[in-house]
C-alpha cells in the first residue's frame, strides 16, 4: 500500500508512527534480552562449613571473624565448641566466598594461632538461607 492512499494520513505522520512502532518494537526486544540475560546468569551463592582449631577461643576469633563476614556480605554462624575449636557456615558469592575462606585459615583475630582449618564440601545454593552472619552463644559446660 503506498503512502499516498493512506487517505487523509500525512506522509509525516504515517513514517512518525511507524517510527515510534519500531522504537517500541527494539524496546520490548532489549526487555526481553535482559531478562533473559538475567535468567541465564542466575548468581549461585557458595555455602560450606568450617572448623578451626588452634588458639581461636577467648581472643575475640568470633567478633573479629563477625566483622569480616559483614564486610564481605557473607551470611552464616560461628559458635566456640567444647572442644576449644570455632565452627560454623558461610554463604556468599563466589569471590566473597572465597576470601572468606581465605581469610579463616590464614588471618583470624590478631591474637589467634591457626593450627588448621577443615572446610566441609561446597554446595551451590540459588539464594541464601540465613539472613546474615551471626555469633551463636554456646553454653560450656
Amino acid at each position: 500500500m503506498d503512502i499516498e492512499s493512506r487517505g487523509t494520513q500525512t506522509t509525516k505522520s504515517y513514517l512518525k508512527k511507524q517510527e515510534i512502532s519500531t522504537l517500541q518494537k527494539e524496546a520490548v526486544n532489549r526487555l526481553t534480552k535482559r531478562e533473559y540475560d538475567k535468567e541465564q546468569n542466575i548468581v549461585t551463592i557458595h555455602s560450606c562449613e568450617f572448623e578451626i582449631f588452634g588458639i581461636v577461643q577467648d581472643v575475640s576469633f568470633r567478633r573479629y571473624t563477625l566483622r569480616r563476614a559483614q564486610k564481605l556480605g557473607i551470611r552464616g554462624w560461628c559458635k566456640n565448641t567444647q572442644n576449644g575449636t570455632v565452627k560454623g557456615v558461610i554463604q556468599g558469592h563466589p569471590s566473597n566466598f572465597e576470601a572468606m575462606r581465605i581469610w579463616l585459615k590464614y588471618t583470624g583475630s590478631p591474637t589467634s594461632r591457626i593450627d588448621k582449618c577443615v572446610f566441609g564440601q561446597i554446595e551451590e545454593l540459588n539464594d541464601f538461607t540465613y539472613a546474615d552472619f551471626t555469633i551463636v552463644k554456646t553454653i560450656i559446660a
